[in-house]
């Protein structure tokens, strides 16, 4: 009886370090990640402008008299690594 429980558990746990089917399902969708907007309530429903492009980070600078629709020009790559150094980082 001892004989035949202990080569039960040996086969059991001898199946947890078997390799795992070779077959997997895929789940993937073969959709493209970024699409283009086809109408225009589409573009600003996805965050393009009305130009269709896609909004940029780096926009070029605009003066308007309206200080909330200007766009101030950044400062350049070098500037930047002066201000960082300057900062000690």
């Amino acid at each position: 009886m001892f004989s035949k429980v202990l080569v039960l558990a040996l086969a059991g746990s001898a199946a947890a370090f078997a390799p795992s089917p070779a077959f997997r399902a895929s789940t993937a969708l073969n959709v493209d990640p970024n699409p283009k907007p086809m109408t225009d309530e589409q573009a600003l429903e996805m965050g393009w402008s009305m130009g269709g492009q896609a909004h940029t980070k780096d926009p070029a600078p605009v003066v308007d008299e309206d200080p909330r629709k200007t766009i101030p020009q950044g400062e350049s790559f070098e500037e930047y690594m002066k201000n960082r150094q300057a900062m000690g980082q």
